[in-house]
C-alpha cells in the first residue's frame, strides 16, 4: 500500500456550539473531540497526520502537542480553502491523502484502515464516503449519473426540489491521490452564495479525466459530524454504549449501564462491579475485584483491587487495595490512600499520602500531608495547612491515635505512637510516644443562667 496522509480540518469556529473554544475542542466524556479522531488515526495505517487549525489555532496545539503537524487557515473561506492549507506540507509528498472533518469523533479505526485499502483495490484516484439517510436534512447530496457514477455533491441550500430527495449524502471523508488534489484545490471556484470554496467542487471537476468510486457506509452513525449541543448529546450516547458493551463483554458487571459513563481511555479489570449512575473519565484504571458506585465520579483515578468507593468524588488520585472510600468522601489533587484504609463519610483528602490501616471515619480534613499506617483520625480532626499565604506540610509517623475535632497546625511532625487529645490545637512537633495534649484550661461559672441570663420577674404595678 502507498504511504497514506491523514488530512484533519479542524479550522473551525463552532458557532453553534455557543462557546468561544475551537469546535473541535470541545469535550465529549470530558476529552477534546479531536483527540478521538487523532488518537485512532495514529492506530490506522496512516503514515502522517496533518491538522488544519485556525480560530484559536493554541488551544488544539496544546491539546495535540508534536503528535501532529499543522496547517494554518488564516481566513475562513470554506473547506476547500482549508485543505488547501496543507498544500505546504503535502503537495510535494506522493501517495494517498485521507481527509476528514475534525468533528467526526465516532469513526472506528477499522473502517478507517477498509476505506483505504478500497481506495487502492478499486484504482480510484478519488473515493467519497458517503452513506443514506431517510432524513438527509442539511446534508450535501450525491448525484449520480445514469451509469451509477457519481458526478457531484450538491450542498443542501444548492439542491432542487428533485436533489433534495436524494437520500444517499455526503460524509465529508474523501481518498484521494495526493499529487491530484492540491491541482484540483487551486481549481474549485468561489461559490456566489456564500463566497466560499467547497471542498466538494472536487467532485464535478475531476469527473471527466479520473476515476472516481464511492464508498457507502452502513454504520451511519460513525460518520456524524458534531455540530451543535445535542448532537454532542447523541455522541456522547453512542460512544457510552459501545464502551460499556465492549466493558461488559470483558467481564465488568454494570447495573443500569445506561447510567454509567465511562471513558474513551479508561482500563477496567475483569471482576470490577459498576453501579448506577457512576462516571469514570480520563486516564483511569480500575483493577480486579473493586466495587465503584452508586453515585460517583472517578476521573484519573487508580483504584487497585477490591477497594470500595460509594458516592464519592476522586480526581487525580489512588486508592489502595481493599480500601473503603465514601460515603461522601472527596480524595484530589494526588491523593495516594494505601491498602486497607478507611475514608469515610464528609471526609476530604488533598495532596497527601496515607499508610497501610489507617482511617478517617468521618467529618475530616487531610491536606499536604505524609500520614504513616495504622492512623486514626478522630471525628472532626483536620490539618490545618494553610496559612493565608502558603501550604505547609504535616507529617505523621505510625500507630499514631488523633482524637475528635483536633487541629493539627503545620508546619508539623508527630512522631509514632503518638496520643493527641480530643479537642487539642497542636501547634508544636509531638516526640515518639507521648500524649500531647493541647487546649484551654477548663472554666465553669456557677449559677451562671440565674445571674444572667434568667429574665428577671417585672415589678407589679
Amino acid at each position: 500500500m502507498r504511504k497514506t496522509y491523514g488530512l484533519v480540518l479542524a479550522a473551525g469556529k463552532g458557532t453553534r456550539m455557543k462557546t468561544d473554544m475551537p469546535k473541535c475542542a470541545y469535550p465529549i466524556l470530558k476529552k477534546p473531540m479531536i483527540e478521538y479522531i487523532v488518537e485512532k488515526l495514529e492506530k490506522t495505517t496512516i503514515n502522517e497526520t496533518v491538522v488544519v487549525v485556525g480560530h484559536k489555532k493554541e488551544i488544539l496545539m496544546d491539546i495535540l502537542g508534536n503528535r501532529v503537524q499543522y496547517a494554518e487557515q488564516v481566513e475562513q473561506l470554506g473547506t476547500g480553502h482549508a485543505a488547501l492549507s496543507a498544500e505546504s506540507i503535502l503537495a510535494d509528498k506522493e501517495g494517498v491523502t485521507f481527509i476528514l472533518p475534525g468533528d467526526m469523533p465516532l469513526m472506528e479505526i477499522k473502517l478507517t484502515d477498509k476505506l483505504l485499502k478500497a481506495h487502492d483495490e478499486m484504482g480510484n484516484d478519488l473515493t467519497v464516503v458517503s452513506m443514506v439517510y431517510d432524513n438527509p436534512k442539511s446534508y450535501g447530496r450525491i448525484v449520480r449519473d445514469k451509469y451509477g457514477v457519481i458526478s457531484a455533491i450538491v450542498e443542501d441550500k444548492d439542491c432542487t426540489g428533485e436533489q433534495k430527495a436524494i437520500k444517499e449524502v455526503n460524509s465529508g471523508v474523501y481518498v484521494i491521490d495526493n499529487q491530484i488534489l492540491f491541482k484540483i484545490l487551486r481549481s474549485i471556484p468561489k461559490n456566489e452564495r456564500k463566497g466560499e470554496y467547497y471542498l466538494t467542487d472536487i467532485v464535478s471537476l475531476m469527473k471527466h479525466d479520473y476515476k472516481i468510486g464511492s464508498f457507502v457506509v452502513r454504520s451511519a452513525y460513525q460518520m456524524m459530524g458534531v455540530n451543535d449541543l445535542y448532537s454532542v448529546s447523541i455522541a456522547e450516547r453512542y460512544l457510552r454504549d459501545e464502551i460499556n458493551k465492549n466493558h461488559m463483554l470483558n467481564g465488568v458487571e454494570m447495573v443500569s449501564p445506561n447510567t454509567i459513563t465511562i471513558g474513551h481511555n479508561v482500563l477496567i479489570e475483569p471482576g470490577v462491579t459498576i453501579y448506577p449512575n457512576t462516571t469514570i473519565t480520563g486516564m483511569s484504571t480500575i483493577r480486579e475485584g473493586a466495587v465503584i458506585g452508586p453515585n460517583t465520579e472517578i476521573h484519573n483515578g487508580n483504584i487497585d483491587e477490591f477497594a470500595e468507593i460509594k458516592h464519592s468524588l476522586i480526581y487525580d488520585s489512588t486508592v489502595g487495595a481493599h480500601t473503603t472510600v465514601g460515603p461522601f468522601a472527596h480524595l484530589r489533587n494526588h491523593a495516594v490512600i494505601g491498602d486497607h484504609n478507611r475514608v469515610g463519610n464528609f471526609v476530604e483528602v488533598k495532596n497527601s499520602t496515607t499508610g497501610s490501616g489507617t482511617k478517617a471515619a468521618h467529618l475530616s480534613y487531610i491536606g499536604d500531608a505524609e500520614v504513616g499506617s495504622n492512623v486514626n483520625f478522630g471525628c472532626g480532626s483536620i490539618t490545618v495547612n494553610y496559612d493565608g499565604v502558603k501550604k505547609h506540610k504535616t507529617i505523621i509517623g505510625d500507630d499514631v491515635f488523633i482524637g475528635c475535632n483536633v487541629n493539627m497546625v503545620a508546619p508539623l511532625t508527630v512522631g509514632d505512637q503518638v496520643f493527641i487529645a480530643a479537642g487539642s490545637t497542636v501547634t508544636e512537633n509531638i516526640p515518639k510516644g507521648s500524649l500531647s495534649i493541647a487546649r484551654n484550661h477548663q472554666v465553669n461559672k456557677a449559677d451562671y443562667y440565674n445571674n444572667l441570663i434568667k429574665p428577671k420577674p417585672k415589678p407589679e404595678k
